[in-house]
């Protein structure tokens, strides 16, 4: 480690204090820059490179202190601004962002819209100096706690539809927005339905240009296949709503109390801990066969906190995070035996691995599925021949 981790050493150090209001700390956070330091000078960043954001997150590990919001706004919203604007949308929604008073979702697939994106039928239509939406989303994720969203239509059906797409920022808190909650396999609700029905769009809400969305879009995706590989979560911090005004030891109490979905569990890095503390409870680390089941996981996850630092193909870590998601799911049936497959408050662990193994598999499907993300890795990186297209 070097400088970088030393200064931030020193102000987490100096500044950190578990008694602080959840609220109060995250404004700290930004105000320093500290807590989004890849993020730009002048947008509550320091404009580090990732190698050296990373030393900041050591520092900040080292010391004990709570991180910052890990929301959708966090990790994907305000990345994509940076790169596709305009300016003042920086400055209208990424101060809320970086403490945590806002959170947001993301408007992609639609029933008849997931890996074929670009199919989208959710249309906006000019009204003025706005634009009126109407259509139907799937899979959004926190929608049922989001103020906002990131919201991808079609603004021009007479272009091939790539060119005919806008990305706007929406208001969810307005009439004609319905969100209804989609329960998984797990039990939980993470995912939603949401219905749009006249809802209006300010006309300076559109992130890029007019009919360029779909590379604003294609740039979030990335920047999401990128946190794939170590989880969005950062390790275990608040990823929903909550309240700002209790104390961050009130928070991180909570948190070790409550039970987390399968969702946060299979996306978040907080999966090894899941599948550790199963091992140290139920495993025998001589057996050979688990350990080196064991050493294989422990490399894996090296990679991928390798990879995270570096500027290295997005869709490589979402593959390879869920690889390393069915590793651990398999690890953990190995090593807890029949006690594994047992769900609810119950179980051995309180159902936390259960979860964690029921979710597993969805991990190849979100945010692209994996044969999409080796066709892009083949085609992108690698060079090779273009998949054979249908007509």
């Amino acid at each position: 480690m070097g400088r970088i981790y030393e200064d931030a050493k020193a102000w987490f150090e100096a500044n950190y204090d578990d008694s602080l209001p959840v609220g109060t700390w995250w404004s700290r956070l930004a105000a320093s820059g500290w807590g989004f330091p890849q993020w730009p000078r002048g947008a509550d960043g320091l404009g580090l490179a990732p190698s050296e954001a990373a030393e900041v997150d050591a520092a900040r590990r080292d010391v004990g202190a709570f991180g910052p919001p890990a929301g959708i706004g966090a990790t994907l919203v305000a990345p994509t601004l940076f790169v596709h604007g305009p300016e003042a949308l920086v400055r209208r929604y990424v101060p809320a962002i970086a403490t945590g008073e806002e959170l947001w979702c993301q408007l992609f697939s639609e029933p008849g819209a997931g890996s074929d994106l670009a199919g989208l039928t959710t249309a906006a239509e000019r009204d003025g100096d706005g634009w009126v939406v109407n259509g139907q989303k799937v899979w959004t994720s926190g929608a049922h706690l989001a103020g906002r969203a990131v919201l991808m239509a079609r603004t021009d059906p007479e272009v091939p539809k790539h060119r005919g797409i806008t990305f706007f920022a929406v208001d969810l808190r307005q009439p004609g927005v319905e969100v209804r909650p989609l329960r998984d396999m797990t039990g939980d609700a993470e995912f939603n339905e949401v219905f749009l029905t006249d809802v209006r769009v300010r006309g300076d809400d559109v992130i890029g240009d007019v009919g360029g969305g779909w590379a604003a879009a294609m740039t979030m995706l990335a920047i999401e296949r990128d946190l794939d590989a170590i989880g969005h979560d950062g390790g275990g911090d608040v990823l929903n709503d909550v309240d700002r005004s209790v104390s961050v030891a009130e928070m991180r109490a909570a948190q070790l109390a409550g039970s987390s979905s399968g969702f946060s569990y299979a996306t978040g890095a907080r999966k090894d801990e899941v599948v550790a503390g199963l091992v140290a409870r139920f495993a025998d680390r001589t057996e050979p066969v688990l350990r080196q089941e064991l050493a294989a996981a422990h490399a894996h996850r090296r990679v991928l906190d390798w990879d995270a630092a570096r500027a290295v193909p997005p869709s490589l870590g979402k593959v390879l995070n869920a690889e390393l998601c069915r590793r651990l799911r398999d690890l953990g049936f190995r090593a807890g035996g029949l006690p594994s497959q047992l769900s609810g408050e119950d179980a051995p662990d309180g159902g936390h691995f259960q979860k964690l193994a029921l979710f597993t598999q969805g991990m190849s499907v979100a945010g692209g599925t994996d044969e999409v993300q080796r066709n892009i890795l083949g085609e992108r990186v690698l060079g090779l021949p273009r998949e054979p297209r249908q007509p």
